[in-house]
């Protein structure tokens, strides 16, 4: 191990901090929505490769690289440590338009001082031209695995102890220390230049092939890590601890390959290492599609997927399953890219020996990235929503064959057979296979930018259910019990509110809690905010259930990001907002139970409006559901929790809320949805009442609100995952003394709900999945009567 070794290290996984958090800023600025996610990676890798060749030209300029190395890290970690402010600063841009300008000027600085260390570090760690190839081989995986120790560090250690600024200023931290190692330690590292005016003038003299390699496997490697990411969260769950185990597994790969193929490098010709490398990395993600789906017993990867989890066990024994599935699919396919760019570079300066070293450095490497970003882009926006994952994956694959095939090793004829059996094996690979025996029937599949979504049913006639599941984990069903959440939901703050005129709806679902507004005969606009163009093309499957939701004139779909457009509604525009987001434990959905969205969802209530939000009592940690019962408490003065069976509907409103909710009557269509699920009548939906104000703010204990900056739900929720049911939280919703404070009509069906949760509570220890089936069937039979 050499002495950059471990600086070249340490500025990676920096490098990787950066960006895992700079992305998550930026997205509650911009929004999560496909087209903010797709902007975001673009001025990320633009920056870096703009970096790339500015770097080069005063790599080629200068003696003493080092210095130039640590300023660049420098003023990377002095960015990064302002950044907070300034893109806390651009939320008061007007304008979507304008704060995206705004983000490229704040992202264009460190971005371009990042992508600028690459060339000083080739001239750091290769100690002459004839290892070109090797030595880049060795400096560019110590960057690499730095990064992917950067990605892991940033989901398990920094962001859930330090949140996102504390994040920043760690990984700052790490910067300057490289710097200053970098200026102690690598000061006698540097070649001088013999003429570095005149060489920064040379053209490079590269044939073509050799520069058209780098961006074609670069388009490759990364659309090939979106689509088995998206393959991966579909088996694994969206967790964050799931995306930071992905991308550390691909650039795990990436680092291994080019610190393993150093030795190579320097035994074996560049140019025949570059062409095993554009065939091998073919080879590999085939091998990573038979791999992960033999260790993940599925025997089509293509086809719809659902989460693989165990029922028993703990987190960590699910992480590392998780992180074995990863590493089957992308180590061995990082492994042929992280080798590829040290390879061409190193063939580059055999055929070009007059070129700059520090030039070709930076120019293969803004070449690579560059095709890096627009593989990236063109699989998530383009190839997997208009072909689907099969065909997507077979055109990932195609930037590759071309490189490979248009490389100077091997020669013609044996590229041509070996691009040919490559042909041969990728169909045998990638064709469709017949589904094994599942209890279901997929209806439809769709994929979109932000995620995939699948609509299957089981049962027959009248018992069929049908099941919404996005990225493999089922979100809601017609299952009577969900379908009871769901109208609940919608309904109540409607109900509980004056005669409403204009609802938000954030979250689109199945369309059920929307669906229930439409019993009420004064709502006139319904407005869906609905983050996935997946869900929303598989929703017309739930028309039967959700009133014909999306045919209904009063009824306007907005795609976006929900919590985005809820900060860009006029203040006191609805009068009914209803929240119905995605689990806690999903990356990036914490932000939509934080105190500044709450308060968004208050702001945007006219006089006298009311706002409901999804609550799960599963999955779930004690502490996190205080958390939430806390955040939702502190955002509105008047609050309320309606247990639906094993979820409650929280309830919030300016003012105080009504207390003769008997003398409220229910829509009748209302009632006729209603009653089949359990809930005949106004007392009956009065009787899921489980606590006002005092009594919410007694169960939270003190919690503090989770506010935007330290999204805790985030990095404790997903170690809940296989807690099954939140029992204390249940038990409080169950206590029998809140009976009296109800309505005396409500207080028969009281008391019956809470016998009911009783049993399944003292029937859970035995199986949740029958435990629940018998509550379920409970809560639907018809109440006795007092």
């Amino acid at each position: 191990m050499r002495a950059s070794d471990p600086i070249f290290f340490a500025s990676g996984a920096a490098a990787l901090v950066y960006q895992v958090v700079w992305g998550r800023l930026l997205a509650r600025t911009l929004g999560s929505d496909a087209f903010a996610t797709g902007l975001v990676l673009a001025l990320f890798m633009l920056g870096m490769a703009l970096g790339a060749e500015l770097g080069a030209r005063l790599a080629a300029r200068s003696a003493r690289p080092q210095r130039l190395y640590a300023g660049f890290l420098f003023a990377a970690g002095a960015w990064a440590a302002l950044s907070p402010w300034m893109l806390d600063a651009l939320g008061t841009v007007d304008g979507w338009w304008p704060r995206a300008l705004a983000a490229s000027l704040v992202l264009l600085v460190p971005t371009v001082a990042m992508g600028a260390t690459f060339a000083p570090m080739g001239r750091l760690a290769i100690p002459g031209s004839r290892t070109l190839g090797a030595g880049t081989a060795s400096f560019y995986g110590a960057n690499t695995l730095g990064a992917a120790s950067g990605a892991v560090a940033a989901a398990f250690l920094l962001l859930p102890n330090l949140g996102f600024p504390g994040s920043l200023w760690a990984a700052a931290g790490l910067d300057v220390a490289a710097g200053l190692a970098a200026l102690l330690w690598l000061g006698g590292a540097a070649q001088e230049p013999e003429a570095p005016s005149r060489a920064a003038r040379t053209p490079l003299g590269v044939p073509w092939p050799l520069l058209l390699a780098p961006p074609l496997l670069g388009a490759s490697s990364l659309a090939l890590e979106v689509l088995f990411t998206r393959i991966l969260i579909s088996l694994t769950g969206a967790s964050i601890y799931a995306f930071a185990l992905v991308l550390s597994a691909f650039l795990l790969g990436l680092g291994l390959g080019a610190r393993r193929g150093a030795a190579w490098l320097a035994i074996w010709p560049p140019r025949v290492v570059l062409g095993f490398c554009a065939f091998g990395s073919l080879w590999a993600a085939l091998l990573g599609v038979a791999l992960l789906g033999w260790r993940a017993g599925v025997g089509d990867l293509f086809a719809p997927l659902v989460n693989l989890m165990p029922r028993d066990g703990d987190v960590v024994r699910l992480w590392v399953a998780h992180g074995l599935l990863a590493v089957l699919a992308l180590v061995p396919t990082g492994m042929a890219f992280g080798l590829a760019l040290p390879a061409a570079m190193g063939a580059a300066k055999l055929v070009a020996p007059k070129a700059d070293e520090a030039r070709l450095l930076g120019r293969l490497y803004a070449l690579n990235t560059l095709g890096a970003a627009v593989g990236a882009l063109a699989a998530a926006f383009y190839l997997l929503p208009w072909l689907g994952p099969r065909w997507a994956f077979a055109l990932a694959l195609a930037p590759a064959l071309v490189a490979a095939l248009c490389l100077p090793w091997p020669g013609p004829r044996l590229r041509g057979a070996v691009g040919l059996a490559t042909v041969a094996l990728a169909a045998l690979v990638l064709a469709p296979r017949p589904a094994p025996g599942e209890p279901w029937r997929v209806l439809q599949t769709a994929h979109g930018p932000v995620s995939s979504a699948s609509v299957d049913e089981s049962g027959e006639g009248r018992n069929a259910v049908r099941s919404l599941r996005v990225d493999g984990k089922v979100v809601a069903t017609t299952a009577p019990v969900d379908r009871r959440l769901q109208l609940v939901l919608g309904a109540l703050p409607a109900w509980l509110g004056d005669a409403p005129k204009r609802a938000l709806v954030i979250g689109l679902g199945t369309g059920m809690t929307a669906g229930a507004l439409l019993h009420f005969p004064t709502i006139e606009e319904i407005r869906i905010v609905e983050i996935s163009s997946a869900v929303a093309e598989v929703a017309p499957l739930f028309a039967a259930w959700n009133g014909q939701l999306l045919e209904d004139p009063r009824t306007r779909l907005v795609l976006g990001d929900g919590r985005h457009a809820l900060r860009l509604v006029e203040p006191g525009s609805f009068d009914v907002v209803t929240s119905d987001p995605i689990d806690p434990w999903t990356r990036g959905s914490a932000d939509l139970y934080a105190l500044e969205h709450f308060e968004a969802m208050g702001r945007a209530l006219a006089p006298g409006g009311v706002a409901s939000q999804w609550l799960p009592l599963y999955q779930l940690s004690p502490a996190d559901v205080r958390t939430v019962v806390a955040t939702w408490c502190a955002a509105f003065e008047h609050t309320a929790a309606y247990l639906s069976a094993y979820d409650l509907a929280l309830i919030g409103s300016h003012r105080p809320l009504p207390t003769e909710l008997l003398a409220r009557p229910l829509p009748p269509s209302l009632v006729g949805a209603l009653a089949p699920l359990g809930l005949r009548s106004a007392a009956e939906l009065v009787a899921l009442d489980v606590g006002g104000t005092a009594e919410l703010l007694a169960f939270a204990d003190g919690e503090p609100p989770m506010r935007e900056e330290r999204p805790v739900l985030e990095f404790r929720a997903p170690k809940s995952f296989l807690a099954g049911y939140a029992t204390e939280a249940l038990a409080w919703a169950g206590r029998a003394e809140y009976v009296e404070r109800l309505p005396g009509p409500s207080q028969p069906a009281a008391r019956e709900l809470r016998t009911h949760l009783a049993r399944f509570l003292a029937e859970l220890p035995g199986g949740w999945s029958a435990a629940a089936e018998r509550y379920g069937a409970a809560l639907l039979a018809p109440t006795s009567p007092p």
